[in-house]
Order: structure tokens, then sequence, then C-alpha cells
């Protein structure tokens, strides 16, 4: 019985057998026979099902409750029990990210914390802050690293871990100064800058950048992608604002970047639905690695 606890949990969810099964990786036959064994060891009827739709019956609540509890129970046992190397248990946690991640240095966070709970195993999807909150307040993933400095909804709990600044990316021969020194470019004159489409959270931030200098110019044009954007202003010119860790020009030895005399600043971090928030039918699996980065950060 137990070992379908995940699939009870899941359907008891989305009361349809289609989503529930997509949202824990097995066939929509699978979890109807998981389903349907739990039923015959128990020997309840656990749901009402129709063409769409899978209701909990009055004993399907009463399960529910205590399906929660043995979930709870395997996890914190499962946990305990890594450090003696005996857990086979494997917990999966879908964390969605903006694209950040090699150039913030939290990848390598990532990496420590799957080498040391070796029991989890993490997926990384990728997509601008607007849709992570969406999935996430939706629960189609578990956690999100995204710009903390945009959150101000009690819905989430966030770590910030890695703080940045907006800075000016042009060609070497635009300003006469070093890579990498303060400039003021209030009321300065572009003739042409660029920034990250509107439906990213740089957008918004490079929008408060200009405003902030005075700029009272149009944007000429927005990538997808910051790597896009290098390329472009390597090739045809022009000038860009975005955040200094993105300004990774190795590979573009044609440009350089200038911090900005009160540069917006902005912070990315891990975020979770609060414990408020979490749907009480499930368990909140990031729960550890929020701990874990938590840690880490206070350590540092």
């Amino acid at each position: 019985m137990t070992k379908w606890i995940d699939d009870f949990l899941a359907l008891a969810k989305y009361k349809n057998f289609s989503s529930a099964a997509e949202s824990i990786y097995i066939s929509q036959s699978a979890l109807s026979k998981h389903i349907k064994a739990i039923e015959n060891e128990l020997g309840i009827v656990l749901f009402i099902r129709s063409n769409t739709k899978a209701e909990l019956t009055e004993a399907g609540n009463v399960f529910l409750d205590y399906a929660i509890n043995i979930r709870q129970c395997t996890q914190d046992l499962m946990t305990k029990l890594e450090k003696f190397g005996t857990s086979c248990y494997i917990t999966h946690l879908t964390v969605g990210t903006i694209p950040c991640l090699a150039e913030s240095g939290i990848m390598q966070l990532l990496l420590n914390f799957q080498e040391k709970f070796g029991n989890y195993s993490i997926e990384i999807v990728e997509d601008d802050q607007s849709h992570l909150l969406k999935m996430l307040s939706q629960q189609e993933i578990d956690a999100a690293i995204c710009r903390t400095d945009l959150l101000s909804d009690p819905e989430y709990d966030s770590i910030p871990l890695v703080s940045d600044e907006m800075v000016l990316i042009c060609s070497k021969n635009v300003f006469p100064f070093e890579q990498g020194s303060e400039i003021d470019l209030t009321g300065f004159k572009f003739d042409n800058i660029y920034t990250i489409a509107k439906e990213s959270d740089i957008y918004r931030l490079t929008k408060k950048q200009l405003y902030d200098i005075g700029y009272t110019g149009s944007i000429a044009g927005t990538f997808p992608r910051h790597m896009m954007l290098l390329s472009f202003l390597s090739q045809k010119g022009g000038c860009a604002i975005l955040p200094r860790q993105l300004a990774n020009l190795q590979m573009f030895p044609e440009l350089t970047y200038y911090r900005i005399r009160d540069s917006v600043k902005t912070n990315i971090g891990f975020t979770k639905l609060s414990s408020n928030s979490i749907n009480p039918q499930l368990t909140d699996k990031s729960n550890m690695l929020f701990d874990y980065l938590k840690e880490q950060k206070e350590q540092i």
C-alpha cells in the first residue's frame, strides 16, 4: 500500500488521471493500476471516477490524512538514514531558474547539495521569471531561482544568494576608461541601446536604470538571451545595460563593460512557496534544499 502513496497524493491533488500521471512521470494506465491496487488492499473505493474527474470518496478523504503522514514520515526516515549510507529512496526536485546558473555560481551550490544528499535528484527547468512564478504557484515546479528583489508577495519564502548590479556594455572605443571603471551616465545620449526581451526581469531592471539616469529615449531592440545580444553588439555596435554577471566577455574581445554610478542593484535567490501557501495534500519537498542553501548563505 505505501508503495503507491505518491500516486494517490498526485491523483488527490489533480483529480484527473492524465494530469496526475504526467506530474509523477508515469503512464495513465500505470497510475490507474496503482490506485486500484491500493483500493483492493484496503477493500474500499478511494475515488469516484468519471470521464474527466476523480473525486475522493468519504473513505478516500480519511485515507488522505494518513497518506500525507505516511509520506512525511517516509521522507523524514530516509533523510535520517542518509548519513548511514543505507538510503535508496530518491526524492526528485524540479527547480526552475532564470538564465543565470553558470554566471552566478549557484549551479555549484546545487551540485554540492546533491553530492551531500545523494537521495535527492534535481531537474533544472529554465524560463523567464514571470513563467517560473506561475509554475511555482501551480506547483509545476518545487522551487525557483529568480530575482528576489522583484518579490513582495507573502506567498513566497526566499533566500537571497547572489547580489549583482546593472552595468553598461559597449565597444571599447566608446569611453577612454579601463574595463570595470565606474562612470556617470546621467544625461548620456545613447545612439542605440538594447536589452533582453520584455518578458524578462532584466527588461524591467534596464528600464529602471535608464529612468534613474534621466534617459528618455526608447530601447532600440531586445533579444531572447544575453549571448545573442553580446554577439550582436560585437558585430553591429550599440550599447546594452545588463546585470554584471552576464558581462562575460571572453568570447567578445571587442566589448567591455563599465560600472554605473548609482547603479540599480538586484539579488538572485532561491524561492519556494511559503509554508502557509503549500497545498496541505502534498509534502514540500524543497525544504531540505531551502535549509541547506540558507545554511551556506549564513556561513559566507
